[in-house]
């Protein structure tokens, strides 16, 4: 999967029954790194799901891309799915969120295990990484212009 984001701390599981899909209001819209190579960008599906997409482009050519979604499972928990071109599909569960950052893990994954974003004003990182931050890929980005 192609790498993106993580937080080195991770605090403890805070997620609660109470959740909808507005908890996730601050990830809508549209990011891009600062030189454009990479967006991503996600918008509310339905009552209580978000779909994105991601992509790279080099030298005008798709390099890569996925189609991406977070919605509560049937057990109420946050998911986040991944299905990046060319490799099979991969659910990460959320173990923590708060008004402006979510991490995602699946221990059972190659890589990454752990997927987190953290909103600060106009800027969004996006971290992939091993489980408890090893081996992370980070990118920062800001609202696409």
């Amino acid at each position: 999967m192609k790498r993106f984001a993580a937080i080195a701390f991770i605090p403890a599981l805070v997620i609660g029954d109470d959740l909808n899909i507005n908890q996730f209001g601050w990830l809508t819209g549209c990011w891009a790194t600062p030189d454009n190579s990479s967006q991503e960008v996600w918008v509310v599906d339905s009552e209580q799901s978000l779909a994105g997409f991601g992509v790279s482009i080099s030298g005008n050519k798709v390099g890569f891309y996925e189609i991406l979604s977070i919605k509560q499972s049937d057990q109420g928990l946050w998911v986040y799915t991944a299905h990046p071109s060319g490799q099979a599909s991969a659910t990460f569960q959320a173990v923590y969120l708060s008004k402006n950052s979510v991490v995602f893990r699946n221990p059972d994954h190659d890589y990454p295990q752990e997927i987190s974003y953290r909103r600060e004003g106009d800027h969004l990182n996006a971290t992939i990484s091993l489980l408890g931050g090893a081996d992370p890929n980070s990118f920062d980005k800001v609202v696409c212009k």
